[in-house]
């Protein structure tokens, strides 16, 4: 089974995943905002999705997880996806409080990054057009969905860093 989805909230796609297994579908593989399944017994798997500081980690990284009984199933740029067999311990990466803060920064990082892309070719699209004076429709259009993923990528920005006052809130608590 093959479903289509986008996310910018992490948990939002580890609950979607997670939720999916319920139903008996194992995650397989991610490309492009598909989502690729097969057929398991339900409830079979817990799945969550960390982010590598780094592409060089992957290897590492992967071995890592595979002596903690944890497998990885995909990777996207230097989004991994992780799967255990479900057990009463439950599943979860980032345990403690300063972990969760770390790697909720991390994510901050990545699309403050990609937010910068996106205002740089809204800026290239928007001035080679005054410069050569040559406004088309397509630059329009171009233009207009440059703006709505730069706007989108800056709501999933705005998610993970209220996530990290969330759990400096909760750290203080302490």
């Amino acid at each position: 089974m093959i479903k289509f989805k986008l996310f910018l909230d992490k948990d939002e796609e580890v609950k979607f995943l997670n939720d999916q297994a319920a139903k008996g579908n194992a995650f397989r593989k991610f490309f492009l905002g598909f989502y690729f399944f097969d057929k398991s017994e339900e409830n079979k798997y817990v799945y969550d999705i960390d982010l590598l500081s780094k592409f060089s980690e992957y290897e590492s990284y992967k071995a890592f997880m595979k002596e903690a009984n944890v497998e990885v199933v995909s990777r996207w740029y230097r989004w991994v996806y992780v799967k255990s067999l479900n057990s009463e311990k439950g599943f979860d990466l980032y345990s403690d409080i300063d972990s969760k803060i770390e790697h909720y920064n991390k994510i901050k990082k990545m699309f403050i990054a990609a937010f910068i892309i996106e205002l740089i070719c809204l800026f290239v699209e928007i001035i080679v057009p005054l410069i050569t004076s040559r406004m088309m429709t397509i630059n329009a259009i171009f233009i207009a969905s440059i703006a709505f993923f730069a706007i989108a990528i800056y709501g999933g920005y705005s998610q993970a860093k209220e996530k990290v006052k969330f759990y400096l809130l909760e750290k203080n608590k302490v």
